[in-house]
């Protein structure tokens, strides 16, 4: 994205957001202007965070962004195991990217640096391997940051990237799709979705820009999130019927069980940060 289109959206959003996402359909470090992203939006009373797959980290990069004041960083690890990163990761070396990570977390240390919140992601096959199993690789895995602990590891099982993808053994979760009425999605009460060109669209597992809400080139910011099309969009979610909501039909993201709207896979983590007494 232009610096000067983003500088646009930020002094837009400033007072307004809680946090930005400064990524989305591919690796944040690979924006040359990532750190002075960073930085402006952190000037601007604006949070910040990334999720990278950590291939392409380094000391000076893990420096400049810690003192940029970075919030989040989310590392997309993909399997507890060599076998299994490499086998997801194409071209990927497990030992290399586990060493970056560790690398990062070592430079934010040293810079006595409570930020940013450090997440690392690890994707598991829930159709491949006995839970017992899946525990004993995660507790060998944890073994590598025994005095480097970073702020929280997440076990993910995959999604369809909204319907784009059939995942393996996920029929059970799909057969939502089936359905007439889905659950609500959340997306379009509190989050935009910018793509590098200034579109906007509804739901970053929107892709492939189905759903185009307005251009941030020509627009604010504010006037797209409450426009006329966010709005029939809502209206849409309010009913529940999305037959002909592409990629939102075929989403199984909305489609997984929830307990008083809450997705079970994310039941354990909204009862110990919202629930403690």
């Amino acid at each position: 994205m232009d610096f000067k289109l983003y500088k646009k959206i930020i002094d837009e959003a400033a007072g307004k957001v809680h946090d930005v996402n400064l990524f989305h359909r591919g690796e944040p470090l690979l924006n040359k202007n990532i750190v002075p992203m960073i930085a402006y939006a952190s000037r601007r009373g604006i949070k910040t965070r990334i999720h990278t797959n950590a291939t392409l980290m380094n000391k000076k990069l893990d420096r400049e962004m810690v003192l940029a004041g970075l919030d989040l960083v989310s590392f997309s690890f993909d399997g507890y195991t060599k076998e299994i990163y490499e086998k997801n990761r194409t071209g990927a070396r497990f030992e290399e990217s586990l060493k970056n990570i560790i690398d990062f977390l070592k430079i934010k240390e040293q810079l006595k640096s409570k930020k940013p919140y450090t997440v690392i992601q690890v994707m598991q096959d829930e159709t491949e391997l006995r839970s017992d199993k899946i525990e004993k690789q995660k507790r060998n895995f944890l073994n590598n940051f025994k005095n480097l602990p970073p702020d929280k590891i997440v076990s993910r099982v995959p999604h369809n990237w909204g319907g784009l993808i059939k995942i393996s053994g996920a029929g059970k979760r799909n057969e939502v799709a089936k359905r007439k009425k889905r659950a609500y999605c959340t997306f379009p009460w509190y989050s935009l979705t910018i793509f590098f060109n200034g579109k906007v669209f509804m739901c970053p597992q929107d892709f492939e820009g189905n759903i185009c809400l307005g251009d941030v080139n020509e627009e604010k910011i504010g006037e797209i999130f409450n426009g006329k099309a966010i709005r029939e969009m809502r209206k849409i979610f309010k009913s529940g019927i999305i037959d002909n909501l592409i990629p939102c039909r075929d989403c199984d993201r909305i489609g997984r069980k929830s307990f008083l709207g809450i997705p079970l896979e994310y039941i354990g983590v909204f009862i110990r940060e919202h629930l403690k007494s």
